[in-house]
């Protein structure tokens, strides 16, 4: 798979499942400027609270086909895995698809993000092991160093100056 950061600015993001893994995922979704609906007959206190303070939308059923139609990004994260199989299968090839019980059926595997900063860096074991990721994560993340950040914030706030004055 190839690494990429993603700008779902005004994106249509589905969640289906309303578990800790799902709450999860609409944490680290919570950081982007997307529209985000989480989709689930039940929610855990965790979600409750990301869709109270973030405004997200809450569909309190299960998951059906009407419900991805719409979707830039989707997120199968029921506690079935054969809902998110079933998920996964119908999405439209144009849509990209976290599947939390069996990555290999999406398209998408959602990464560990660090960031400082201008500094973003992706971690992923590839949906072998998700502890694992974060640990790595964690050791990345304890050798950026402070001066390192302000520099980098610092040369891009001279990179658009100078991208303004040569317009």
């Amino acid at each position: 798979m190839l690494p990429i950061h993603l700008d779902l600015t005004n994106k249509q993001v589905v969640i289906a499942g309303g578990g800790l893994v799902a709450a999860r995922r609409a944490s680290a979704l919570c950081m982007e400027p997307c529209r985000i609906t989480i989709v689930s007959p039940d929610i855990c206190d965790e979600m409750a609270k990301l869709i109270e303070t973030n405004g997200l939308n809450w569909e309190k059923k299960k998951v059906g086909a009407e419900d991805l139609k719409d979707a830039f990004l989707i997120v199968a994260a029921t506690n079935d895995p054969l809902v998110n199989e079933w998920i996964t299968q119908t999405a439209t090839p144009h849509q990209l698809v976290n599947c939390v019980s069996q990555s290999e059926f999406g398209n998408v595997i959602v990464p560990k993000v660090v960031r400082a900063g201008k500094v973003t860096i992706s971690v992923s074991t590839s949906g072998a092991s998700p502890s694992r990721t974060k640990e790595l994560a964690a050791a990345i993340e304890s050798l950026l160093e402070q001066e390192d950040i302000d520099a980098l914030d610092a040369l891009y706030i001279e990179r658009k100056k100078q991208q303004r004055n040569s317009r």
